[in-house]
């Protein structure tokens, strides 16, 4: 799909190029055509007249005084007058410059040599002639044809020219569909393996309750449990892509309130206070008071609990976990730093992308689906913030988040 695509790209571009290049090169040339024989037609006019107004005044033919028109006396009927004074080359070709046309100037061509000629009939003394001017054009014609060489070798350059830049400008104007393509076969296929695992513990956990029909709850509470868990796990993650593909559509539309941070803190951490104390870990809030932005208060809480749900899930027994809340330079400053398993230096950039997970198999142990920190990156952005993660040292990870205040 996408190389047809491609093709028809670069035949379009390249038509631009050669249609642009075509007009450019047939209006250069007119415009040098037309004024190359400007001068030339002018001194043929002017000749003209001279002779015209001298016949009418005077009653004889005035030769005019520019020697590059050679005056050829004809009569009535166009044939030469005997004893006429002309260059040998032109008494050898006088029937072949015989005008066809009065009063129109025309082209001739004679051998390699090019003509520019008018002719016009006179009186004299009640007598009718011809008189016909002739200007040889050869230079003119020739600097016309170098002309039309280059634009046509360069026409052939702006071709092949034209073809690279076409490949490169298709290549391009592709790029975000081709990398919108993949993102969306790799998202369809990470999805689907993540909703197969426990759509799969699921059936075969009721598989093996129907094999046992008479047994009672208490006796399969194991496989209930399990699927019960699983099912949990699977709502969680419909519930993430859910929240993605709202982020892709950008219909989710953020409710902005004055927020509270302190109390959202608070709110989020409290919960996890019992959970940690269980787990033998330490959950430390850092907050400064009177914090307050413009933000979505539901979305803030979603961060919050994703960034504290992920310290403490990759947070080993005995482990701290740190939240500060600042106010700097009129943003506000939120990290959530851990003393856990860490994350590999290559590795940073990547945490934030979606299905991304360093360890498969200690993710499966904590439940997670590697949407959690795609979720929380869309959220800052979508209030004008940033995310980043980097080393804790001597071990562990730090997550930045920077808010702007927006009071």
């Amino acid at each position: 799909m996408f190389r047809k695509e491609k093709l028809r790209l670069l035949l379009t571009f390249t038509g631009i190029f050669l249609l642009v290049f075509s007009l450019f090169s047939f209006s250069v040339y007119r415009y040098v055509s037309r004024n190359q024989y400007k001068e030339v037609d002018m001194e043929l006019l002017g000749a003209k007249r001279l002779i015209s107004r001298a016949a009418d005044s005077f009653g004889n033919l005035v030769p005019p005084a520019n020697p590059r028109i050679i005056t050829f006396l004809r009569d009535e009927k166009g044939e030469p007058i005997a004893n006429t004074p002309l260059p040998d080359f032109y008494k050898k070709y006088e029937k072949s410059i015989k005008p066809s046309k009065l009063n129109e100037i025309q082209d001739l061509t004679i051998e390699t040599f090019n003509f520019r000629t008018l002719a016009f009939p006179v009186n004299v003394k009640d007598k009718t002639y011809m008189i016909q001017l002739i200007i040889n054009t050869t230079a003119e014609a020739a600097t016309l044809a170098k002309l039309l060489r280059i634009l046509i070798i360069g026409g052939a350059a702006v071709l092949v020219v034209s073809i690279g830049v076409g490949a490169f400008m298709a290549k391009r104007s592709l790029d975000p569909a081709l990398k919108a393509w993949d993102k969306q076969r790799r998202f369809v296929e990470d999805a689907s393996h993540e909703l197969r695992t426990p759509l799969t513990v699921i059936q075969s956990k009721l598989e093996l309750m129907l094999l046992e029909p008479r047994a009672t709850v208490m006796e399969k509470s194991e496989n209930i449990g399990t699927a019960l868990q699983e099912t949990r796990r699977l709502s969680k993650l419909v519930s993430d892509l859910l929240t993605l593909a709202r982020a892709d559509s950008n219909t989710t539309e953020l409710k902005i309130t004055l927020v509270n941070i302190n109390e959202v803190l608070h709110k989020v951490i409290e919960p996890y206070l019992e959970l940690a104390k269980l787990e033998d870990k330490t959950i430390v809030l850092d907050s400064e008071s009177n914090l307050n932005i413009k933000a979505d208060e539901d979305r803030l809480h979603q961060l919050l609990v994703i960034l504290i749900d992920n310290a403490l899930k990759y947070t080993e027994e005995g482990g701290l976990i740190k939240v500060k809340a600042q106010l700097r330079d009129n943003r506000l400053n939120l990290s959530v730093e851990d003393n856990g398993v860490g994350i590999r230096p290559e590795n940073y950039k990547r945490i934030f992308e979606r299905f991304y997970r360093e360890d498969d198999s200690r993710s499966k142990d904590t439940g997670g689906s590697g949407l959690g920190l795609s979720i929380a990156k869309w959220i800052v952005l979508k209030h004008g913030g940033s995310i980043s993660a980097k080393a804790n040292v001597p071990k562990g990870t730090i997550i930045e988040v920077k808010l702007p205040r927006g009071v």
